[in-house]
């Protein structure tokens, strides 16, 4: 029998650690050149006689795609009659297969384009005017050509509306090299050999069963938890929900009415707001409290035969009753606003396990120090305060520089607030992004590490100190 189980725990590590190797490999590969720069479609463009909506770019994420709104993002013009558009127009980071620019809707515009120019994780494409041929063009025809720029007339065909735009495949304009780069290669194995030479694995394994086995337990008191917190008040755990919908109200009314600012991507800001603002109320609070679970229920750390690496867990449980309700409260918002329920929407669940996760892997981590350094408390308000702003949450992140786009990603809640965007927004799922789902749970998978090592050394020293 013990045979068997050493068969089966050196099985799993062997199966865990080329997990490993293959997600750092990858890691290595493209991390640093997929954050440092920002998919987008550049467009330089003169036009006269075009209309109100002079130009839209639609995207498409494979060959059976088809074209919607939802995938759609728009420049507007101030006069029917000129129109002048030299900016970039952002698209999803993973799986763009073509893109098709529509320029207006008006026959006999005159149209003149100078440059497109294409960046995503592998570098910068610019589509050349000789390069664009006939076969990429629909109600448009060529009336001049040089070397920086080319002009069209949009046409129509006969009893049809014009319908003039621009088809590019991306495939094509940036082909893969397909070459493997040996230092990601090397780098992988120095990290897997590292892991396996200073990390115990069966430390987390132990952590991992213990918490499911006391699952039960960790219910009850997080459910008591949250019903004492409001104990002796008027109105009870109706506060748990009131403060945060006057936080959004507030936030909203500042933002929206008093600054007044327009729509983000063509959705209404409160929408656009709350999205981001419900998975920062939780991770916020839910680390907060779970980071002082050892001095609040230091009667239970002093208790020989109970197991208080569930505290933290019991306080973020409790935060997580909370965090339901706004789900449910986000998605009713939506429905009052005319957005209809789809299958994206389910991903808000995904990342709320993947924010639950983080919050615990920092837990561990804060919970352990806090017991010794009492002003870890007072850094992490400072550190949260500053996070609320640079996630981004109140802000369009599309609004800084490109080359500075890769420091804002490197927060993993970034990927959680754009993953909840993403699910209710812009319906992209979380494989088109794979590159930024890589980097969370490598980065998750380290703070696990952290956590549970430095909980369990630092544990046999807890009761003494409280």
């Amino acid at each position: 029998m013990n045979n068997f189980k050493k068969i089966s725990f050196y099985t799993v590590k062997t199966v865990s650690y080329i997990i490993i190797f293959i997600g750092v490999f990858l890691l290595f590969t493209n991390f640093f050149t997929s954050f440092r720069k920002n998919c987008f479609l550049g467009l330089n463009i003169r036009g006269t006689g075009m209309g109100i909506r002079p130009v839209e770019v639609f995207w498409l994420s494979d060959a059976e795609d088809e074209y919607s709104p939802e995938k759609m993002i728009g420049e507007d013009s101030v006069s029917t009659d000129e129109f002048f558009c030299n900016k970039n127009f952002p698209l999803p980071n993973e799986g763009v297969y073509a893109v098709r620019i529509d320029l207006g809707d008006r026959a006999n515009a005159s149209v003149t384009l100078k440059s497109i120019k294409y960046n995503d994780s592998r570098g910068y494409c610019i589509t050349e005017p000789s390069e664009i041929n006939e076969k990429m063009l629909n109600d448009l025809t060529i009336v001049s050509r040089d070397e920086e720029s080319i002009t069209f007339k949009t046409t129509q065909k006969k009893g049809m509306p014009s319908d003039p735009y621009i088809m590019l495949t991306i495939s094509e304009l940036t082909p893969h090299s397909g070459e493997i780069p040996v230092f990601a290669f090397v780098f992988s194995l120095v990290t897997v050999f590292l892991l396996n030479r200073y990390v115990k694995i069966k430390a987390i394994v132990s952590l991992a069963r213990d918490l499911y086995v006391s699952r039960k337990l960790i219910f009850s008191l997080a459910l008591n938890d949250f019903k004492t917190k409001y104990a002796g008040s008027y109105f009870g755990i109706i506060w748990a929900f009131v403060q945060p919908v006057c936080t959004i109200l507030v936030f909203w009314f500042v933002f929206q009415v008093g600054f007044r600012n327009s729509n983000v991507s063509d959705v209404p800001f409160i929408l656009w707001f709350i999205a981001g603002m419900i998975p920062w109320f939780f991770f916020s609070e839910a680390w907060n409290n779970a980071t002082m679970a050892l001095p609040e229920y230091s009667y239970l750390v002093k208790k020989i035969v109970f197991k208080i690496h569930i505290l933290p867990l019991v306080k973020i449980v409790s935060c997580l009753f909370v965090h339901l309700f706004f789900i449910v409260f986000m998605f009713v918002i939506y429905l009052i606003y005319g957005i209809r329920p789809d299958v994206y929407w389910l991903q808000v669940f995904y990342y709320s396990a993947c924010m639950i996760l983080l919050v615990t892997a920092l837990s561990y981590i804060t919970s352990a120090l806090v017991v010794f350094f009492k002003d870890i408390g007072q850094i992490m308000n400072i550190v949260l305060q500053f996070g609320m702003w640079l996630t981004p949450i109140m802000w369009d992140i599309d609004r800084i520089p490109a080359s500075y786009m890769w420091l804002f990603k490197l927060n993993p809640m970034y990927y959680i607030v754009q993953g909840y965007r993403d699910s209710m927004i812009y319906k992209i799922t979380f494989f088109n992004n794979i590159k930024q789902t890589m980097y969370f749970w490598i980065v998750l998978f380290v703070l696990m590490l952290i956590g549970s090592l430095l909980y369990k050394r630092l544990k046999p020293h807890f009761a003494d100190v409280l």
